[in-house]
């Protein structure tokens, strides 16, 4: 298993595309809580969103795998962890219109989460938290189809999104067979608010959203009403994974820095390299990035072959990532001693990389679910071989 030679061509492409746009005003944006809607917009021009969409759909028929090497590359060359977040919940986004769009999603949505829109993945509620299927949004039948009625907390890129998709309820049909996904996109009747001030992962920003009666047209529905559940894992479970592409990626440029700090910085007449305590920390991080990489990798294809164990893979893939991260910048962060601790590149990688733990559901929650899916996959094992008997 690895890149192409193809792939490792659009990670560099993508690297340097980054290191142009994201990286050079990543400070700038963080101080003041903005995505970079330029460097979106340079990465849209270029052609990012349109690498795994199919050619009959506007895009360039490749695959989710050279997306993914587009994305390393990003998150090397961007250094910039919520950047990457953002992207990450637009992904998601636009794989869900390919695969379950009908006319509307892929002659309007589509195209313009290709072009530079950018999309959001509105699930999370005040009430339920990750418990997604308790969400109360609700849309009510109208003669022209529905009004969404309802309000989302904690949304990545709410306050600067143009299109939504979003997990609600259609009134009167049966419960547990209600929750459906709505595709809309920023208008009248509705309102996203000021973006949360957050420890970390600044670039990215997060916010609520409120539905007054927003009309909504059958041909929004996303898939077929009442099965808003199923999408939301498929969606979901590619987030997650790429959680951990992210962080392998990002984590590498850390990695660097520890080396080249640490065979030059020295302590009592030698480099600090040659100390122990030094050298766990650094294998720490690289421990980090293979365990994450690789399950992430196993994650997607286990997704894009449709098997079993796709969801499980993925919560590991996010669980691992997000606290190998968190801690892998700890350890940079110390290693660097004082002037890591001073408000710093450094500091800001502890800070974006314990915001994963939250983001994208938190690692109890991952625990809950590697434990679910362990305890259903074993059930499914145990179901005995129904035998025909003659008539």
């Amino acid at each position: 298993m690895g890149w192409t030679l193809s792939q490792r061509a659009l990670a560099d492409h993508y690297e340097q595309l980054a290191r142009e746009h994201v990286a050079p005003r990543s400070e700038w944006h963080y101080e003041r809580e903005q995505l970079d809607r330029r460097a979106w917009r340079a990465l849209a021009d270029d052609g990012l969103w349109r690498i795994p969409v199919p050619e009959e759909l506007g895009g360039h028929g490749l695959t989710w795998w050279d997306f993914c090497a587009a994305l390393e590359g990003i998150a090397r060359g961007g250094k910039d962890l919520g950047f990457c977040l953002s992207l990450i919940a637009h992904a998601g986004f636009l794989r869900s219109l390919v695969n379950f769009g009908g006319e509307y999603h892929h002659t309007v949505a589509l195209p313009r989460m290709m072009s530079g829109s950018v999309g959001s993945t509105a699930l999370t509620e005040m009430r339920g938290g990750s418990d997604v299927g308790r969400v109360s949004a609700t849309a009510y039948p109208t003669e022209h189809g529905y009004k969404l009625v309802g309000s989302k907390a904690h949304i990545t890129n709410a306050p600067v999104a143009d299109m939504f998709w979003v997990l609600g309820r259609i009134d009167k049909l049966p419960a547990k067979r209600d929750i459906s996904v709505f595709v809309v996109e920023r208008g009248p009747a509705m309102r996203t608010g000021d973006h949360e001030h957050m420890f970390g992962n600044r670039t990215s920003p997060t916010g609520p959203i409120s539905f007054f009666g927003l009309p909504i047209t059958a041909g929004q529905v996303l898939g077929k009403p009442g099965d808003g559940l199923r999408l939301t894992y498929n969606t979901i479970t590619l987030d997650r994974l790429l959680y951990g592409v992210v962080g392998a990626a990002y984590l590498e440029g850390l990695l660097q820095d520890a080396m080249d700090f640490s065979e030059t910085r020295e302590a009592f007449g030698h480099p600090i390299a040659d100390y122990q305590y030094v050298q766990r920390r650094i294998t720490n991080v690289k421990l980090a990035i293979e365990s994450t990489r690789w399950v992430s990798y196993a994650a997607l294809a286990s997704l894009l072959d449709e098997q079993d164990e796709a969801v499980l893979l993925s919560s590991t893939a996010k669980l691992i990532g997000s606290e190998g991260m968190a801690a892998a910048a700890l350890d940079v962060m110390q290693i660097f001693g004082h002037a890591g601790y001073e408000l710093s590149r450094h500091s800001r990688n502890v800070q974006d990389a314990l915001g994963t733990l939250i983001a994208g559901g938190t690692s109890d929650i991952q625990r809950k679910n590697i434990f679910t899916q362990l305890v259903k996959l074993q059930k499914a094992k145990n179901i005995p071989v129904a035998t025909k008997t003659a008539a």
